[in-house]
């Protein structure tokens, strides 16, 4: 099924037409998970948190005011989740896209990876909690300041200056443990 997302969710709402939320579900189900699975550590958790957001979505679709922004409020509603996903499992950011690409995978390679995450993870990790969030939504996910400002509920400025402050502390961080970008 196809259209936009406003005539999708008015199938579902006035005609019941189940195929319609699942061209949705299927539409941002990759955006969903990618998003979660940035802010959680595991895989597994992270399609737990996706699944909990489409229910959420689902269950209050009537909610929803903006028909045309189902996109950006699903999102929220993920970002949401993981949120209290981590403040109850005290788990934070993944770490894997931070590996580099395109350079050849040797046992070395690998072994200098790991020791990079391990020394990433723990200086992201001390960063204030809005910092991680920012500096991972921006880095790992390639949003936009408008984006991540949107998803955390600040103003953009807010934004860009958890940003930039979670980036310098760390880059200090980093050249602490003699790792320099």
């Amino acid at each position: 099924m196809t259209g936009n997302d406003s005539d999708l969710i008015n199938a579902w709402l006035h005609d019941g037409d189940e195929r319609a939320f699942s061209a949705l579900m299927t539409r941002y189900q990759e955006q969903v998970f990618y998003l979660v699975r940035s802010m959680v550590l595991d895989v597994e958790d992270a399609k737990d948190v996706t699944q909990k957001a489409f229910i959420k979505a689902f269950n209050n679709l009537k909610r929803l005011r903006k028909k045309d922004n189902f996109r950006g409020w699903l999102l929220k509603i993920a970002v949401n989740l993981a949120r209290d996903h981590l403040r109850t499992r005290r788990k934070h950011l993944a770490l894997e896209p931070w590996t580099a690409k395109g350079t050849e995978v040797t046992p070395e390679r690998r072994m200098m990876d790991r020791e990079i995450k391990r020394h990433l993870k723990e200086a992201l990790l001390s960063l204030p909690p809005r910092q991680q969030e920012v500096v991972g939504l921006r880095l790992l996910k390639g949003l936009s300041f408008k984006e991540i400002s949107h998803l955390l509920d600040m103003k953009e400025k807010t934004a860009r200056t958890n940003f930039h402050f979670g980036l310098k502390a760390l880059r200090a961080l980093m050249a602490q443990r003699g790792l320099r970008p």
